[in-house]
């Protein structure tokens, strides 16, 4: 029997990678069929950080795909988001809590849920089906809802998110407080960190309306450390915009402990775009967004909506 490929999309970030390990436990114990996980891209240090505080390996970064290759996809189903060289027409699965971007010629087996983290909802799928989750499961199942709600404080996050994260700590049994304050503080780390990177490493590309968007975020407790480098940024992502052929591209820096978004602005459209859009004014380059935090739930909607009309 042939192992099913499960992936996150590309520039992953730790709900992405975590999800696709533990998938595989749900792959084995309930839908009794062998996987891999793998994994699209490099790994940010926080992701980097959770896999050896728990003793996991990081996955084998996937390279190439077979002509009857069976794919699983997690926390993505956009065409624009999944690793290259894939052919949608392999994918059997998604697990996903983004909104459904495509529609697929055949039957497949997808979950997609309004929640938190795909995290939460392997872990939903697997205590549904009576799964004892195992220790290792546990925790970076834990750390993925922590990651991807920003401690359960992001309006992303559900009162089932809660509940699952509590559920999964009476396994994992963590020190929840110390090991965000030690994941946040590896998240914020810029070390190793090239300026390519920094505006990548989380980093999608939407279609909303006619118009091809990219966003980048960094998510920190030192946004200080981040707008140090706001000058060679804004050069990254005029090339990057340049050279993927897009019409827009923002950069978002959260800042995890203030709740506040600093939204790079590369340049006019980008500009008329965002103010009308958000109603903020650009100071320098920057648009300051208080109590945003969330580019799934309180960027990409209003962008969307705004840029669908010009259809």
């Amino acid at each position: 029997m042939s192992k099913v490929i499960i992936v996150g999309h590309k520039n992953p970030d730790t709900d992405s990678v975590v999800s696709a390990i533990a998938a595989q436990e749900f792959f084995t114990k309930v839908l009794g069929k062998e996987s891999k996980a793998y994994r699209a891209g490099i790994l940010n240090n926080e992701t980097k950080f959770i896999l050896e505080k728990v003793g996991v390996e990081i996955p084998e970064l996937i390279t190439a795909f077979n002509e009857d290759d069976s794919v699983a996809l997690v926390d993505h189903n956009e065409a624009g988001q999944i690793v290259e060289g894939l052919n949608y027409a392999n994918v059997d699965y998604i697990f996903d809590h983004h909104k459904l971007a495509v529609v697929t010629e055949k039957p497949i087996f997808c979950r997609m849920e309004p929640i938190g983290s795909t995290s939460s909802l392997m872990a939903k799928m697997l205590l549904e089906k009576g799964v004892e989750i195992s220790e290792i499961s546990a925790k970076i199942l834990l750390a993925g809802i922590l990651s991807d709600t920003l401690n359960l404080m992001s309006p992303t996050t559900t009162q089932e998110d809660k509940e699952l994260a509590t559920k999964l700590n009476d396994v994992a049994k963590l020190d929840i407080e110390k090991f965000v304050g030690e994941m946040f503080e590896a998240k914020s780390s810029l070390e190793g960190i090239s300026v390519q990177d920094v505006i990548t490493l989380d980093y999608k590309v939407f279609e909303m309306g006619k118009s091809k968007v990219g966003i980048g975020t960094w998510e920190t407790t030192s946004p200080q450390s981040v707008n140090a480098k706001k000058d060679e940024i804004m050069k990254a992502l005029i090339t990057e915009k340049d050279g993927e052929k897009l019409d827009y591209i923002f950069f978002m820096v959260v800042d995890i402990l203030k709740q506040t978004c600093q939204l790079y602005i590369v340049g006019e459209s980008e500009k008329v775009l965002t103010e009308k859009v958000f109603g903020g004014n650009v100071e320098d380059g920057i648009m300051l967004l208080s109590g945003v935090v969330s580019r799934k739930k309180q960027i990409v909607p209003p962008l969307t909506e705004e840029l669908s009309k010009q259809d």
